[in-house]
């Protein structure tokens, strides 16, 4: 990953092309976020949609889809504002965006939930399947509060006199933190519904935050959307065990992924470029 970013900040790339590309990984990736939870949107409609936003009354599906895309523009102005620190009123905010005439957004749109709720699947016998039980909705704001306190703690590395009376060093690397942020949101589940999605594009804005955009062209919701089940697995493996090494070895994967593809990809429009000088 590091290798990639530092890739990507040295190679001459077109500005043509990086917006080309930048809104085709965006389509893509808001597009599988919507179908993880369940969206019918095609990718075919999807294009269609961002290229040309009907008149028409829209779809729940559409609508869904193009809210996911609005949000991204929520987003871009803390790309490498390092120092600002992430708060809950963010996270609603992302939220309000996100549900806004959609599923979610029929109740409490952007606000923090203020009833019990249970995360789980409906058997094929009509039998519900409780995978995981969130905090309840007391817990919410000191939940959130203490997870963003930790996530900014996290950028600060310490110095080599605090290191020498001992003091822990807080530094963790951002993707990591990105990592940890999205399972433990989607484990306090602070929203009635929309909280993966709040959580992927909020992890989405912590990483353009800590300068690891990679020039807005990767899309981990793809990675997610390819194997769900998979997805899903590597999240309930920390919610039961409380151990996140299973779960980040499967979101670090989703990173190598992408930036393998996001290289070889920049490397070829860079010798187009280069060659057409």
């Amino acid at each position: 990953m590091e290798r990639t970013r530092g890739f990507l900040d040295a190679v001459r790339l077109h500005d043509r092309w990086l917006a080309e590309v930048r809104d085709r990984v965006r389509v893509r990736d808001a597009l599988s976020s919507v179908q993880i939870e369940g969206n019918s949107l095609t990718m075919e409609s999807a294009f269609a949609l961002s290229r040309d936003r009907p008149e028409r009354t829209l779809s729940e599906s559409e609508q869904e889809f193009l809210n996911y895309l609005d949000a991204f523009e929520t987003i871009d102005d803390l790309r490498g504002q390092r120092d600002y620190r992430l708060r809950a009123m963010d996270l609603r905010a992302l939220h309000h965006v996100l549900v806004n005439g959609v599923r979610g957004g029929e109740r409490h749109a952007g606000e923090f939930r203020r009833e019990p709720v249970a995360v789980g699947d409906v058997a094929s016998d009509g039998t519900e399947l409780i995978h995981h039980q969130p905090p309840p909705w007391h817990d919410i704001d000191p939940e959130v509060s203490a997870l963003l306190e930790w996530v900014d703690r996290a950028k600060h590395k310490a110095t080599k006199a605090e290191l020498g009376r001992g003091e822990p060093d807080p530094w963790t690397h951002p993707v990591l933190v990105a990592g940890i942020l999205q399972h433990r949101l989607v484990w306090i589940h602070p929203f009635v519904d929309g909280n993966g999605r709040s959580a992927r594009m909020f992890t989405t804005k912590l990483l353009y935050q800590r300068g690891y955009d990679f020039k807005y062209l990767f899309d981990l919701s793809t990675y997610y959307n390819r194997d769900r089940d998979k997805y899903y697995a590597a999240l309930r493996t920390a919610d039961q065990e409380g151990d996140y090494t299973g779960w980040l070895e499967y979101f670090v994967g989703g990173f190598s992924w992408q930036m393998m593809g996001i290289k070889a990809n920049a490397t070829k429009a860079f010798a187009a470029l280069d060659s057409a000088d």
